[in-house]
């Protein structure tokens, strides 16, 4: 991955040079430029876990981590909103078995950072992450949540 991006890099500064504009504009179309040349470059080697691959797995769980933000974001503020208390709040332990620390960490800091949703710690002997969340009534729905994003994380930002 740190090579895709440094050739990428080093592709951007040549166009930059070729060109003699170093405008906002022209370094995002640099990018572009740059972008596409390595997309043509993996198809053509067939690469499995090729850079373009990577970048844009990571693209969408951006824009999937994104959207759970925004919802959950609403979700707290209809809460803060509306009386009365529609909070079921759950003390939840979640398997990570299988998940390097780096994994386990990014996971981690992705619940933490979705409003309504808090990792609490980590138990190393049982592989086991515990989750605070503020709407946990249903138990199903809200494992069903976390192994998408545990899904999403692995396959975008990780590429497995």
């Amino acid at each position: 991955m740190i090579q895709g991006f440094l050739v990428h890099l080093v592709l951007v500064v040549i166009y930059l040079a070729l060109t003699g504009d170093v405008s906002f504009v022209n370094i995002v179309f640099g990018v572009a430029i740059a972008y596409g040349v390595m997309l043509v470059f993996d198809g053509a080697t067939q690469q499995a876990n090729s850079y373009s691959r990577r970048i844009l797995g990571l693209a969408a769980f951006s824009v999937y981590f994104v959207r759970i933000l925004i919802i959950a974001n609403l979700e707290v503020a209809r809460e803060i909103l509306t009386p009365g208390y529609q909070m079921t709040p759950r003390l939840l332990r979640y398997n990570v078995a299988g998940m390097t620390d780096l994994q386990i960490t990014w996971l981690a800091n992705a619940i933490t950072l979705t409003p309504g949703t808090l990792s609490v710690d980590l138990d190393p002997e049982t592989d086991c992450l515990y989750i605070h969340a503020m709407y946990g009534d249903d138990r199903d729905a809200l494992v069903a949540g976390l192994d998408e994003l545990k899904t999403r994380l692995l396959k975008g930002v990780f590429g497995q």
